[in-house]
């Protein structure tokens, strides 16, 4: 189950809809459930670098499971999704999954679990570290964003590794955390979404 303090910030939240709805404004940024969210991403993130997937799977709907996509286009007919059980068991899994196609050569991306992970989400220990992307105009990326579309009711926190100056900042990378309602449940970890810069 999600932790107790998204679930106070989800109570929080939809306090201040009333509140915003009986002032007739809907202009007023709702931070805490913002700032429940980075909250939540910050507890994800090194779940994903140690591969700890027993406890990651405690944050994916049974319901939705997570999306996993290999760039920041979100392919509703190619990108794989995977269940609670099994994220759980992805450490003692071997088989070879197909995530997509590589941007450019357009070959498809046959690998196990552990392979994908380093490749394509995260390693443990990243050549640079993942910080908050706070501002979009820093990711280059030349990817269409379907996110809002796949996920309309959906957020998402983002994290970003800059790249280096050798490179022109070409060689960024992101990480994408998205979150869904399932139902009228709290929020679940819905997709985990790896973006950089493709020819």
């Amino acid at each position: 189950m999600l932790s107790d303090q998204l679930l106070a910030a989800q109570e929080q939240n939809n306090a201040l809809s009333t509140q915003i709805t009986s002032l007739g404004s809907t202009s007023c940024p709702l931070e805490p459930v913002k700032d429940a969210f980075k909250s939540l991403t910050a507890e994800i993130l090194p779940l994903l670098q140690s591969q700890d997937f027993a406890v990651l799977a405690t944050f994916i709907s049974p319901e939705l499971g997570t999306r996993i996509s290999p760039y920041g286009y979100v392919n509703v007919d190619k990108d794989l999704v995977f269940t609670r059980e099994q994220v759980a068991a992805f450490r003692s899994n071997q088989g070879i999954y197909r995530w997509g196609v590589q941007a450019g050569s357009e070959m498809d991306i046959n690998l196990t679990v552990a392979e994908y992970r380093p490749e394509y989400a995260t390693s443990q220990t990243p050549a640079q570290e993942w910080g908050l992307l706070l501002d979009p105009s820093r990711k280059a990326s030349n990817t269409i964003d379907y996110f809002a579309e796949v996920y309309p009711d959906g957020h998402y926190v983002e994290y970003l590794q800059p790249g280096t100056e050798a490179y022109g900042y070409l060689d960024w990378q992101s990480l994408r955390l998205g979150f869904q309602q399932s139902g009228e449940d709290a929020y679940y970890l819905s997709a985990i979404i790896r973006d950089e810069w493709t020819p």
